[in-house]
């Protein structure tokens, strides 16, 4: 089960404990034994993990060998964020969106307890989450918080973000943590499925500031504005942003994974 696989390394992992950080957002903890430790000492908060969600009344039992990746075992896999591994106090925390069963990993995460599991796989990883430079503009949906949250804490005292957040509401909105001279402004959509308005947000934001690197990461038709507007208006350098989609109205991973792989290399 823990026999790293070239430079991925992948584990069946128990819940810790869960927590709801806002009405929307739920931080799951998971144990790290000293096996898995080793195993991931090379990953970084921050960076894309592959979750595998079990099947209904599937039980956990540490004789699982390499097989059970490829078999039924699993009714879903998903890209989450890493949002901190702990090496130290063996744990490692993911953050999800809440938006009750629609999606597995949602469901799972609502439904979740200490002692259930999950598969968690991870790519070794030594670059940087973001360039350094010093004036960021960040913007991102509730999915993004993960990351940018893990970018924030990165950033030395020298750097300034300005950053334009979207949540459900003002209940969903919470601290965060940087050493950066940070300037927040939240948005708020309680129908993200319906549309969003984020990228028109961004571009009025925009014009009034001067970043030397823009992060955005959204839903596919926010990115796509977002990118079109500093790819054609802006004209702004490739090296100088990073525009991802982390997922499609109306689609599932599956369906939308090369419409996002696409888009991500134009």
């Amino acid at each position: 089960m823990d026999k790293p696989l070239r430079n991925i390394a992948r584990s069946i992992f128990v819940v810790k404990e869960k927590a709801f950080l806002t009405p929307h957002y739920i931080r799951v903890t998971f144990k790290m034994s000293d096996k898995q430790v080793d195993l991931f000492q090379n990953m970084r908060s921050g960076s894309n993990n592959k979750i595998y969600i079990p099947s209904e009344n599937q039980t956990y039992n540490t004789n699982y060998d390499e097989s059970i990746w490829d078999s039924d075992f699993f009714a879903a896999r998903r890209t989450y964020t890493t949002r901190n591994i702990d090496l130290i106090n063996k744990t490692l925390k993911i953050d999800f969106v809440a938006h009750g069963d629609n999606g597995p990993a949602s469901k799972w995460a609502e439904n979740a307890k200490s002692g259930d599991f999950l598969g968690i796989a991870m790519k070794e990883s030594q670059k940087p989450l973001v360039p350094y430079a010093e004036n960021y503009f960040m913007v991102g949906d509730s999915t993004a918080i993960p990351v940018i949250s893990a970018i924030l804490e990165t950033l030395p005292s020298t750097s300034n973000v300005v950053l334009l957040l979207e949540v459900n509401s003002y209940r969903d909105t919470f601290v965060l943590n940087t050493k950066a001279h940070l300037n927040v402004k939240w948005i708020y959509n309680s129908s993200p499925l319906n549309g969003s308005a984020l990228a028109e947000e961004f571009i009025v934001l925009l014009a009034e500031e001067k970043p030397h690197y823009v992060f955005a990461a959204a839903e596919f038709e926010t990115i796509k504005k977002i990118r079109k507007h500093m790819k054609e208006e802006l004209q702004l350098e490739r090296d100088r942003y990073n525009a991802v989609s982390y997922w499609k109205r109306g689609s599932s991973e599956e369906e939308s994974n090369h419409e996002r792989q696409k888009q991500r290399m134009e």
